[in-house]
């Protein structure tokens, strides 16, 4: 117990020195999703790589990139007034980022490759089966492409479109 409580001391002092952001979990059902502790992301991916022994040469790119992915929706979400969240159920389906302006939410995965085929994961039909969002994205590398589930319009896009989806999505 005095380990955990020391941890959420270094993340309390992390956070407040604007190292690390937390960001809280989605739910509006926590008997049928995970409610945990949050997920920590760098606000300097160099201080994160040099942290980790990793500045040079990057072990995991995949975090880092979700990370990038991050720092842009965290900047983007200054100027069009939402929240960032992540969502995980009980049987292990996780959503990177949650966007939240009211009522409009919009699920976010990163992936760190270039998809070839575009194939939704269970994770997103999951999501978007039960909360029926307008929007949905999944961002990677370069490839892109758009199609509908029920009354989402899922966009496949390229890290670079980032931001017109959401100044589509959650501009005046």
């Amino acid at each position: 117990m005095w380990q955990n409580h020391s941890i959420k001391q270094y993340l309390w002092y992390l956070e407040k020195t604007y190292i690390i952001d937390m960001i809280s979990p989605f739910s509006t059902n926590p008997s049928k999703e995970l409610t945990k502790a949050p997920i920590c992301y760098f606000k300097d991916i160099g201080l994160r790589n040099y942290a980790a022994g990793e500045f040079g040469n990057i072990n995991d790119y995949g975090f880092v990139f979700q990370n990038f992915i991050y720092l842009q929706l965290s900047e983007l979400a200054k100027r069009y007034d939402f929240s960032i969240h992540f969502w995980r159920t009980k049987d292990k389906a996780e959503i990177d980022f949650i966007l939240q302006k009211g009522r409009n939410i919009v699920p976010v995965e990163v992936k760190y490759k270039s998809i070839d085929t575009f194939e939704i994961t269970r994770a997103m039909r999951n999501f978007i089966e039960r909360y029926n969002p307008k929007a949905a994205a999944v961002v990677n590398i370069s490839s892109y492409h758009e199609e509908s589930i029920a009354n989402t319009k899922v966009s496949l896009l390229p890290f670079y479109k980032l931001k017109k989806f959401v100044e589509e999505n959650f501009g005046s």
